[in-house]
């Protein structure tokens, strides 16, 4: 025998019974359902229906009395079919008007008052000790105010029975203390009480406990009907517990990136913005300019003056020097006690005069704050070098046993010379290699310091500076 089922509602066409809703008598196969048939609860076509085996019956000779039973118990059916399939779209209609998942509890509770004229009370008691980041307490449907259902209902005898079955609703005649679990059957006979447990992976976190009327009793309807509503509610419970779980686990990665963010140089930070999933951080050829710069006298400071002077007097400086270098366009690669690195990329004579004005702009910030503190400390010289040129810049990575490290950078002659200039500057002087000097003249004052030979450097280099003679500080005033 093969029955029909609804791929939207559950129902099915059984050939045996027809569908009395539609007029269609017993006898009638599937297939001769005219194309216009649709199906009696939800209305939908023939085409969303599937076939569904039965084993055929031990006795082939069943009497004409039970098929004629069977023939006129579908209508019964149907109706509670029905009936739960218009409730369930009713309440989801109504649970659409709401994102709060305090008010979508209460009115899934509300509904079931409204739905099943028996009952006395219903109560929905969140139990999961975390939901108080999720969700409310809800408004009580008896006190009429909002209360925590658990000082009222946790101690009760049915629901601390419910909490300790997986899934199992847990029925209680009147003055029956011990209840029935139900597996999969429904209750045949009028119950006083029916609590329905819910579950996530063995942890209970909801219970809905529903109270008949004095007199009144819970049946077959009201128990499917119910269980309608804890479904729907156990989604809910569950949706709102796992996005807030993914809200929890979004803010520790976002606290985590806070703290990590002020060590990642911004260039990373603005590739992997742009593209999240398949950062590029290769290096590449690219037209830069690389500034270095150092803190003369760092050996003497350290020496001379307490970590935590030391650790101020750096702050201090390098805080104010934050500023100038972003506000130019500079990226900060690497930074050292004494030192920092920082590239500047983009239009090769922009990112020159950039790199030159911060310079200048440090320098002028130097002097301003060594007249600060000149009471408490001595002077601090920076001393810095620039160059210009092409540069391999990206992702260099240093795998070890412990794992791989990985640092961007500017590798290649240019930063080398850059770095070899800088030095080279004495007395807080700024230097620049050919390359930058070449970009900037039309708008920088240089003077000329003519050729120095560098270390592993084969070429000697034509280098200039920002600063006169005469304007550089005295090596008495330096170490």
């Amino acid at each position: 025998m093969t029955k029909w089922k609804c791929s939207i509602c559950g129902w099915m066409y059984d050939p045996d019974a027809g569908d009395p809703e539609n007029e269609i008598e017993s006898g009638a196969a599937f297939e001769d359902l005219s194309d216009s048939w649709s199906c009696p609860i939800c209305n939908c076509g023939k085409g969303l229906f599937k076939t569904e085996a039965l084993p055929q019956a031990a006795n082939p000779g069943k009497d004409k009395s039970d098929k004629d039973n069977s023939a006129h118990q579908p209508a019964g059916r149907t109706s509670i079919y029905k009936e739960r399939f218009e409730n369930v779209f009713r309440v989801a209609q109504k649970l659409t008007s709401s994102l709060h998942i305090g008010e979508v509890l209460e009115m899934i509770r509300d509904e079931a008052r409204t739905t099943i004229p028996g009952l006395q009370e219903v109560c929905l008691l969140v139990i999961d000790p975390e939901a108080q980041h999720y969700t409310r307490p809800l408004h009580c449907a008896v006190e009429k105010q909002r209360v925590n259902c658990q000082l009222c209902k946790r101690g009760r005898g049915a629901v601390n029975k419910a909490l300790h079955q997986a899934s199992s609703a847990v029925c209680f005649l009147p003055d029956d203390q011990g209840g029935r679990l139900l597996e999969n059957g429904v209750p045949k006979e009028g119950f006083a009480e029916i609590v329905f447990p819910i579950h996530e992976g063995g942890r209970p976190l909801a219970v809905l406990d529903a109270i008949a009327k004095p007199g009144a009793g819970l049946g077959e309807k009201d128990f499917l009907l119910l269980k309608d509503l804890v479904q729907l509610a156990s989604n809910v419970i569950k949706n709102a517990r796992s996005h807030w779980k993914m809200s929890q686990e979004k803010l520790t990665v976002d606290r985590i990136l806070t703290h990590l963010r002020p060590f990642v140089p911004s260039t990373v930070q603005k590739i992997v913005e742009k593209d999240p999933e398949t950062p590029d951080l290769e290096k590449k050829d690219i037209d830069v300019t690389v500034l270095f710069l150092d803190v003369a006298g760092y050996t003497r400071i350290s020496e001379t003056q307490t970590r935590d002077k030391v650790t101020f007097i750096i702050e201090k400086y390098f805080s104010s020097f934050l500023d100038i270098i972003y506000v130019h366009g500079g990226d900060i690669n690497e930074t050292a006690g004494d030192g920092l690195m920082v590239i500047f990329q983009g239009e090769p004579k922009e990112t020159a005069l950039s790199a030159v004005k911060s310079a200048l702009e440090i320098r002028s910030k130097t002097m301003e704050i060594n007249e600060e503190l000149k009471n408490r400390f001595l002077p601090v010289e920076i001393n810095m070098g620039i160059n210009s040129g092409m540069a391999a810049v990206g992702m260099s990575r240093f795998t070890g046993s412990s794992g791989t490290r990985m640092t961007f950078t500017a590798t290649g002659p240019v930063t080398n010379v850059a770095a070899r200039i800088a030095s080279a500057a004495k007395h807080g002087d700024i230097l620049v290699g050919p390359e930058t000097a070449e970009r900037v003249r039309e708008e920088v004052k240089l003077f000329d310091r003519g050729q120095m030979n560098f270390k592993n450097v084969r070429d000697s280099v034509e280098v200039f500076s920002l600063v006169r003679d005469s304007e550089t500080m005295t090596p008495a005033d330096s170490d």
